[in-house]
């Protein structure tokens, strides 16, 4: 009999222009969310991850941000309300094209860098900021925790 817990979907991939994520990444996204959430003891919430363009991107960050520029990551974490209505954490938009080619200009794999904004996209879900560097480090070492489950390196290092 199979393990209805490990059924559970934990992340809701919502993408209206992009149909380019290979099934593996998204499986790894998956796996990568379900780690993070258990690790965190919030197994029982979920998170919605929204891949935009940069049009799309660029409306919310000046919304939000009051920012009227492209970005990698935006996280929108739901009221503790929400949460316990939905069950949702929160959502996560990432901008596709900003993030193709950052990774080129990185000289980093695509889906490990999908990989990373993912992870800090979700520990600022959890309330995780990088505003101060004592704060920037303690996140920073969390994403690397993260990652190198998955045998990803660490991002920091240029």
């Amino acid at each position: 009999m199979t393990n209805l817990i490990n059924k559970k979907l934990s992340l809701n991939i919502l993408s209206h222009d992009f149909n380019e994520l290979a099934s593996e990444l998204e499986s790894k996204l998956e796996l990568l969310t379900k780690h993070i959430l258990f690790d965190q003891n919030k197994n029982t919430l979920k998170v919605n991850l929204k891949l935009i363009s940069s049009k799309e991107m660029m409306k919310l960050n000046e919304e939000f941000r009051e920012k009227r520029i492209d970005t990698n990551v935006l996280s929108f974490p739901a009221d503790g309300e929400i949460q316990k209505i939905s069950g949702e954490l929160g959502d996560i938009a990432i901008s596709i094209p900003y993030v193709q080619s950052e990774s080129k200009n990185l000289n980093r794999d695509l889906d490990d860098h999908m990989m990373h904004l993912l992870a800090h996209g979700i520990l600022h879900l959890l309330g995780f900021d990088h505003k101060e560097d004592q704060d920037a480090n303690i996140m920073e070492a969390q994403e690397i925790k993260y990652l190198e489950f998955f045998k990803i390196a660490n991002p920091y290092i240029l």
